[in-house]
């Protein structure tokens, strides 16, 4: 008898079955590595020079969009560009890990961390919308979300010293 393969599984799926996301993936999807995961998502920048006169009276900051339990980027396709239009900014959206195309991780292999992040825990989601500001490039942003991912991240939002508002 041959000697059988051993196949990577993750949540009982074998990984070498999965289609790469890439080519999943829309036309304007981003793809980055935060901690050893590679997150999707999309960004929507505001056309300056066609609406130079819609800035006035606007808050100009740039808008991440927190999608909840079983949401993914997709569900923020339709409000995307208006909300970069009305507040004159970027809009991001991304896929927290085991939702949409974002890479599911294997919590049981090592990857020479000594003490690793669970990707699947909300202070991972906290520290990738952390480096989400970082790709933004913004010091203050605007973050809306709903059902239970807006509230954790606004308590690390204070322990973090963020200016709240709202």
């Amino acid at each position: 008898m041959g000697s059988k393969k051993k196949r990577k599984e993750i949540a009982g799926i074998d990984q070498d079955e999965l289609v790469d996301p890439k080519l999943l993936a829309d036309p304007d999807s981003c793809f980055c590595e935060f901690k050893g995961v590679h997150i999707h998502h999309k960004i929507y920048e505001y056309d300056a020079e066609s609406n130079s006169q819609a800035q006035i009276n606007k808050l100009c900051l740039p808008m991440i969009l927190l999608h909840g339990f079983g949401a993914s980027v997709f569900s923020w396709k339709n409000v995307m560009k208006p909300l970069a239009e009305a507040t004159c900014s970027k809009v991001l959206a991304f896929d927290r890990p085991a939702f949409g195309l974002t890479s599911r991780v294997n919590l049981t292999s090592g990857n020479g961390d000594t003490k690793p992040i669970n990707a699947y825990s909300m202070a991972f989601s906290v520290l990738a919308t952390l480096h989400f500001f970082d790709l933004l490039k913004a010091e203050k942003a605007i973050l809306v979300g709903y059902v239970n991912i807006l509230s954790p991240v606004l308590l690390s939002a204070f322990i973090f010293h963020m200016d709240i508002v709202g």
